[in-house]
């Protein structure tokens, strides 16, 4: 096996541990698709993608390399993400109860339409500093000048594709209708650990 193929395989799996590892990105698509629906789970997986792509794209023009090269940008970004998690967390904590729907149409009903889910798996993505610094050591793999474009590409249409699989997998587990009665019971405490879970997340951005 040469070196080219070693440095593909060594960077879609580590990429690949990532992203089933949980963090905020797997709190909000769970929680989304508990609390909403299976729909609106799947939109917010998309979402989630949709910035995989993007950092990776970024990555791949060296954006993230110039990004990083100021440092007052990262700390900025820490604060602004950090606090991005928090809001985020205290609006589930602190949000009235409802049923869980497990049904297509329950996005519509509970307010959270499909651009609005997709807004919010990618905003949350996008916002996380430690994706950034995560895309910019994962690149370090691929830089070599002797590794084609075209296999450069083709790993950003991985990332997305995985990190699709994933979430959307992930989604459609629990947005399964045959939850909802159980849902129904345990989604007022099950709701407000997952907001805690990402005030966590956000405390942690902040400080570091």
């Amino acid at each position: 096996m040469d070196t080219v193929s070693l440095q593909v395989i060594s960077f879609l799996s580590i990429f690949t541990l990532a992203i089933v590892s949980p963090g905020p990105n797997f709190v909000l698509v769970s929680r989304t698709a508990l609390v909403h629906s299976r729909r609106s789970g799947l939109f917010t997986a998309f979402g989630v993608a949709t910035g995989s792509g993007l950092f990776a794209l970024a990555g791949l023009t060296g954006a993230l390399v110039v990004v990083n090269s100021y440092p007052g940008i990262a700390r900025l970004w820490h604060w602004l993400g950090g606090g991005y998690l928090i809001w985020l967390g205290l609006t589930m904590v602190f949000r009235r109860s409802v049923p869980a729907a497990g049904t297509d149409s329950g996005a519509a009903d509970k307010g959270l339409g499909d651009l609005k889910a997709w807004r919010l798996g990618l905003f949350t993505n996008l916002t996380n500093p430690k994706a950034w610094a995560f895309y910019l050591s994962l690149f370090t793999l691929v830089a070599q000048p002797g590794i084609p474009m075209g296999i450069k590409i083709g790993l950003n249409l991985a990332m997305f594709a995985i990190s699709l699989a994933w979430y959307s997998l992930v989604a459609a587990l629990l947005g399964d209708a045959r939850l909802s009665p159980l849902m129904r019971r345990i989604e007022p405490v099950l709701g407000r650990v997952l907001g805690l879970v990402l005030v966590v997340f956000g405390l942690r951005l902040v400080r570091t």
